[in-house]
């Protein structure tokens, strides 16, 4: 992990998404220490499980990462549903201290995020999701739009043998050719211009190059339409 977000610090990446149950808090932390780069100009994204024992993850995963604060703070599972809104209110708390400058979920659908919103003050900022142009929860996107929550697609790629073949798929490969970009580009470029943020893991930094050059090209409105249909 120390590596991965050292190469994607030097190729001027800013974000970095880590959770306590990665279990690389030591090696983020490392890394940024290493790379010399002033914490303002990084956005720190992690986790705490789930609906349970928020306080003891949150003050835990702070501690290991060596941070003053986070940028954004999720929760990674909303299991189990019953302690979900007693987590939410120490996020907020948190929150309020500034301790936690946003504060969002993951892998919530349009039920889990219908109880949290009854009671919530804050409504949560991001829903981090797996979403790709061959997977996607458009009941869970539209309530979320509907809500002004953020969609930040995980596994914008793909998943193998779970959510479809992105680079042997036919219709990316043409608009990819099209485009002189590749079908990896043309998926993550689907979600940036749906108005979405991702976050994606590479070990090469060749690929994190690769995978980070989307602004050189538009998909079309009749391309984004193609893809949709997918």
């Amino acid at each position: 992990a120390t590596t991965i977000v050292l190469d994607w610090l030097a190729i001027n990446g800013q974000g970095v998404d880590t959770a306590f149950v990665y279990r690389n808090q030591d090696s983020v932390r490392e890394a940024i220490a290493k790379a010399g780069v002033p914490r303002s100009k990084l956005f720190i994204t992690s986790k705490i499980p789930g609906c349970f024992l928020a306080k003891h993850f949150l003050e835990a995963d702070i501690r290991q990462l060596g941070l003053d604060y986070i940028d954004l703070l999720l929760i990674h599972s909303p299991r189990p549903s019953s302690g979900c809104k007693s987590t939410w209110e120490v996020l907020e708390e948190y929150h309020a201290k500034g301790v936690l400058k946003a504060i969002g979920v993951s892998n919530f659908n349009t039920r889990d995020l219908t109880s949290l919103l009854s009671s919530a003050k804050v409504v949560p900022a991001v829903n981090q999701i797996e979403h790709n142009v061959l997977h996607h929860d458009d009941e869970t996107i539209s309530f979320c739009k509907a809500h002004n929550i953020t969609i930040e697609a995980y596994s914008p790629l793909g998943r193998s043998n779970h959510s479809g073949d992105i680079p042997g798929n036919q219709e990316i490969q043409a608009i990819a050719a099209k485009h002189k970009v590749s079908t990896y580009q043309v998926a993550l470029k689907w979600i940036l211009q749906h108005g979405h943020i991702l976050t994606f893991q590479s070990s090469s930094k060749a690929h994190q190059q690769v995978d980070a050059a989307l602004f050189g090209f538009k998909l079309s409105p009749r391309e984004m339409s193609k893809l949709d249909a997918l």
